[in-house]
C-alpha cells in the first residue's frame, strides 16, 4: 500500500537524443496510447498526464518533483539504459513516486525486471487498462498486489504475479494523445506518420517477440474506425503519408478492402506504407491490388528472411522461395514498390544456405525495377522466442541484469558465437552492399521526378555496379569501400 501526496502522472519514452540529419523521429505511440486511455477512461486524470520523450528533450530533476507515478515503456536495448537513468533521477528527486515499467522487454522478462531497485511495478503485455488500474490503486492508496497483468516484489523478496490480463477491444482505443506533444519536434513525420490499426499476429515465426508478447492473437480496429481516424488526422494535423505500424496489416482482407474503399470515397489523397506476408499478398485479387494503388499505397514491406528452403522451415516462416519471388513480382507489376528484408546467421545456417539468400536477392533485383531489398540483417536473438532458446544452445551469452540488457544492441556486424570468420565477413559485407542499394531506392522514392535523382544515379553508378558484382562473384574480401560507406552512414544518420 502506497500513500500518494502528489498528482502528476509522467510517461517516459526513453532513448538517446536524435540529432542526426535526415532521420525520422518517430512518434512515441506506446506512451501516447497510454496517456489517451488514462485521460478518457480514468476518473480525473485530464490535465495531470505529461509525456517526456528523451529523444526530443533533456530531463531535469524538477520535472519529477510533483510526480505520483512515473511510467517507463521500453524495448530491449538502449531504451532500458535511458529508462534506468530517468528512474534513477526520479528516485533521487522524489523517492515516493511509484516507478512503473512496461513494454516489450519488461513483459518478456518480468521477474528479472521487478527485482531491480528502480522498478516498483511491471506491467505485462498490453498496458492501457493495467496501467490505469495501477494508477487508480496508487491514488486510492490501495494494495497493488493482484492487479491483472502486473508483477510486483513484496518486502520479503517474493515476486507476485497478478492474473493474466485479457486483450482490449481495439475499437475502444482512443486516438493517441497527440495534443500532449509538439508535432513540430518530430522531424520527418511528414514522410512517415506512424499509425496503428491492429495489434498482434497469428503466425509462428520463431524469431518474433510477438509469439510471446501477443500470444499469436490478432486484434483489429474496425474499418469504419480506421477511416474516421485517418480522415481526422489528415484534417487536424495535415497528415498525408501514413505508415501502418501493424505487425501484419493484411490478415483480414475484407477489412483491408473496406479501408481502401473508405479512403477512395473520402477523396483524400494519401501515401500509405504497410507490412504484409508474401504468401498472403499472392492471394490478394488483382482488383484489390489495383484498388490499393489508387488509394495511395506506395510501398509494402515483406519479411522474406532467407533464400534457403531449409532455413525458412527451421525458423517456422511458413513461406516458400516461390512466395518470395512471385509475391514481389505481383506487387511490383501493380506499380507498388515491394521492400523485402532478409536475415543471416541463424543457428544452424551454413554458408551454402547464405548463398541461397544471395542468389534470390540477385534474382529479385533483376525481376522488376521497383523491387527493393531492405537488407540482410544479422540475426539477433530476441528474449523469449524459440530461436532465442536455440541460440542459447549454440553458445549465446546473454545479459544477467537489467543494466546489461540496457547495453544490448541489435548488431549490424555479425558476431554470434556459432559463426566462423568466413561467415561473419560474408554476412557483414553483404549487408552493407544490400543496404547501400536500399538507400538509393529510398532517395529515389522521396525525390521522384527530381533532377537530383538523375545526379544521384550518375554519381553512384560505379558503386552500384560494384555492389552487384561483389554479390555475383562472392567477393567479400578487401571491402574497404563498404566499411567506409557503413562508417559514414552511421555518423550521418546514427544507424545503418
Amino acid at each position: 500500500m502506497i500513500k500518494c501526496d502528489r498528482d502528476k502522472i509522467i510517461l517516459i519514452a526513453p532513448g538517446p537524443r536524435r540529432v542526426q540529419i535526415g532521420t525520422i523521429t518517430h512518434l512515441p505511440l506506446a506512451v501516447l496510447s497510454l496517456a489517451a486511455w488514462l485521460i478518457e477512461k480514468g476518473s480525473n486524470y485530464a490535465g495531470r498526464v505529461e509525456i517526456v520523450d528523451t529523444q526530443i528533450c533533456g530531463i531535469t530533476s524538477e520535472a519529477f518533483s510533483d510526480a505520483a507515478v512515473v511510467g517507463i515503456s521500453a524495448i530491449t536495448g538502449n531504451q532500458i539504459k535511458y529508462g534506468l537513468r530517468v528512474a534513477s533521477l526520479v528516485r533521487k528527486t522524489n523517492p515516493n513516486a511509484v516507478i512503473v515499467w512496461g513494454g516489450i522487454h519488461p513483459s518478456l522478462l518480468p521477474e528479472q525486471t521487478i527485482r531491480h531497485p528502480l522498478v516498483d511495478v511491471v506491467v505485462i503485455g498490453e498496458g492501457e487498462q493495467t496501467f490505469l488500474e495501477v494508477v487508480d490503486a496508487i491514488f486510492k492508496a490501495n494494495n497493488l498486489t493482484g492487479i491483472p497483468g502486473t508483477c510486483i516484489q513484496k518486502s520479503d523478496g517474493e515476486v507476485v504475479f497478478g492474473p493474466k490480463r485479457p486483450f482490449l477491444n481495439m475499437d475502444e482505443l482512443p486516438l493517441p494523445a497527440y495534443d500532449l506533444i509538439k508535432m513540430e519536434d518530430y522531424h520527418g513525420i511528414e514522410y512517415q506518420f506512424d499509425y496503428q490499426s491492429s495489434r498482434g499476429c497469428p503466425f509462428r515465426c520463431a524469431f518474433c517477440y510477438n509469439t510471446v508478447f501477443c500470444g499469436r492473437r490478432y486484434r483489429k480496429k474496425s474499418s469504419d474506425k480506421v477511416i474516421k481516424e485517418l480522415i481526422h488526422l489528415h484534417d487536424k494535423y495535415g497528415v498525408i503519408n501514413f505508415a501502418f505500424v501493424d505487425d501484419e496489416f493484411f490478415i483480414d482482407r475484407k477489412r483491408v478492402e473496406a479501408i481502401f474503399d473508405g479512403i477512395l470515397e473520402s477523396s483524400r489523397e494519401f501515401g500509405i506504407v504497410a507490412s504484409c506476408r508474401l504468401d498472403i499478398v499472392r492471394r490478394l485479387s488483382p482488383a484489390l491490388l489495383e484498388k490499393m494503388k489508387r488509394a495511395g499505397v506506395t510501398r509494402i514491406f515483406f519479411g522474406a528472411e532467407s533464400g534457403s528452403s531449409k532455413i525458412l522451415k527451421a525458423i517456422q516462416k511458413d513461406i516458400t522461395t516461390e512466395d518470395i519471388v512471385e509475391g514481389a513480382r505481383i506487387v511490383a507489376e501493380t506499380g507498388i514498390r515491394p521492400n523485402l528484408s532478409f536475415m543471416s546467421g541463424f543457428p544452424g545456417e551454413t554458408l551454402e544456405d547464405f548463398e541461397r539468400t544471395i542468389e534470390i536477392i540477385l534474382k529479385l533485383w533483376e525481376l522488376h525495377p521497383l523491387v527493393t531489398v531492405n537488407g540482410i540483417f544479422p540475426f539477433n536473438a530476441y528474449p523469449g522466442t524459440s530461436l532465442y532458446r536455440k541460440a542459447l544452445e549454440f553458445g549465446l551469452k546473454i545479459p544477467q541484469s537489467l543494466e546489461e540488457w540496457g547495453e544490448w544492441t541489435f548488431q549490424y556486424k555479425p558476431d554470434n558465437p556459432w559463426l566462423d570468420p568466413v561467415k561473419k565477413q560474408w554476412a557483414e559485407i553483404a549487408f552493407y552492399v544490400v543496404r547501400f542499394k536500399y538507400y538509393i531506392a529510398r532517395y529515389e522514392d522521396r525525390y521522384e521526378g527530381s533532377f537530383r535523382v538523375i545526379l544521384l544515379r550518375m554519381a553512384t553508378w560505379p558503386l552500384s555496379a560494384l555492389a552487384k558484382l561483389r554479390l555475383k562473384k562472392r567477393w567479400f574480401g578487401m571491402a574497404w569501400e563498404w566499411r567506409v560507406f557503413a562508417l559514414i552512414t552511421r555518423k550521418t544518420f546514427g544507424y545503418l
